[in-house]
């Protein structure tokens, strides 16, 4: 009974960190909602997604959270060890930064690579006009 209560414990300061990211942190609160919108969207315009494609847009999304959070903790932590501007902090911080940038680009990639595919199918099952003789036709 021991091991249950302590995960239940350990879920509950996540939980709380979560929230409290929620309401403090500009940056994860855009992440949260913004990024959560476009794979939102992202899902509806490739809708059918296989659950390969949805996988991948889920795990690029957390990975930005996650990547957002750890971020945010590491820039309250420096903050309060060093709240003097220096050098080293201020790249430890654009690391962190770094990191979120990429897992957004990871984003990008996934939601490009699906995306592509959908759109170029579109375009050739397309009735594009070939000939002058066709134009005419649509013109009429």
């Amino acid at each position: 009974m021991q091991f249950v209560e302590k995960q239940r414990r350990r879920l509950g300061f996540a939980l709380r960190g979560i929230h409290y990211a929620l309401r403090t942190d500009k940056s994860f609160r855009l992440q949260w909602y913004g990024v959560g919108s476009v794979v939102a969207f992202a899902i509806v315009v490739l809708t059918p997604v296989t659950s390969i494609e949805l996988l991948f847009l889920v795990l690029a999304y957390f990975l930005i959270l996650i990547t957002e959070l750890q971020n945010s903790a590491l820039e309250y932590a420096l903050d309060h060890l060093h709240p003097e501007t220096h050098d080293n902090i201020g790249r430890s911080k654009d690391m962190a930064a770094g990191a979120v940038f990429l897992a957004g680009l990871f984003l990008t990639i996934v939601i490009a690579t699906l995306l592509y595919p959908r759109m170029m199918s579109d375009l050739h099952t397309r009735d594009i006009p070939s000939s002058p003789s066709q134009l005419e036709t649509i013109a009429s």
